[in-house]
């Protein structure tokens, strides 16, 4: 959640731009447009449709400062425009095909326990995350989610927002959000296990 001061300096921005000083407006761009950009390119992998977005949204915010009532934090308010403007932006481009997430979910026995090992690659994480080629196979691994279940792992995972203030954006309960997170771990588990098997066996790809 936002800390007190950022939630403070928040409010006294929105209000001060409803009450129309432009400057306020401009600390808003400031303060928000990498978040905007970031949470945008990650969802329509496209440099071009992401800097497009960014302004689609911070036009937004000036025009309909005065529809922000307060209910929800500011920067949960921001993000869900966010993600309703690149999903628009989706919208006019050609559908990705997407694996189906219950393909590649770990299939369980009767006795409800896991019928195949997955490797547990989160121990090497760290290392690998420096490695460009990885970078390229997680980003490829995490498009391929289905768009629900996506844009929980992109607030949770790399955002670093918590369950609660996602749940908030998405207009979700946290049990739903957790579901969601959950049933993205499992996916990207499984779609990069090959991948980090290799890796273990041979170590830092050359």
């Amino acid at each position: 959640m936002p800390t007190k001061e950022e939630r403070e300096l928040d409010d006294r921005l929105v209000q001060e731009l409803k009450d129309g000083k432009l400057e306020a407006f401009d600390e808003i761009a400031q303060n928000y447009q990498r978040k905007i950009y970031a949470l945008a390119f990650n969802l329509t992998r496209n440099q071009m449709d992401a800097q497009d977005v960014a302004q689609e949204v911070l036009l937004s915010i000036f025009k309909k400062i005065h529809t922000f009532q307060g209910k929800s934090a500011f920067s949960s308010w921001v993000y869900r425009i966010t993600l309703n403007a690149s999903y628009m932006k989706l919208r006019t481009k050609k559908k990705d095909q997407f694996v189906s997430l219950d393909d590649m979910l770990p299939s369980f026995n009767n006795s409800g326990f896991q019928q195949e090992k997955l490797l547990d690659w989160s121990d090497s994480t760290d290392s690998l995350l420096f490695s460009n080629e990885s970078k390229e196979v997680i980003e490829k691994a995490v498009s391929q989610l289905p768009e629900k279940e996506k844009v929980v792992f992109l607030l949770r995972d790399v955002e670093g927002l918590s369950t609660e203030r996602v749940g908030e954006i998405l207009e979700l309960s946290i049990p739903a959000v957790k579901s969601r997170l959950h049933r993205a771990r499992l996916f990207l588990r499984k779609k990069l296990s090959n991948y980090f098997e290799e890796f273990d066996t041979r170590g830092a790809k050359k």
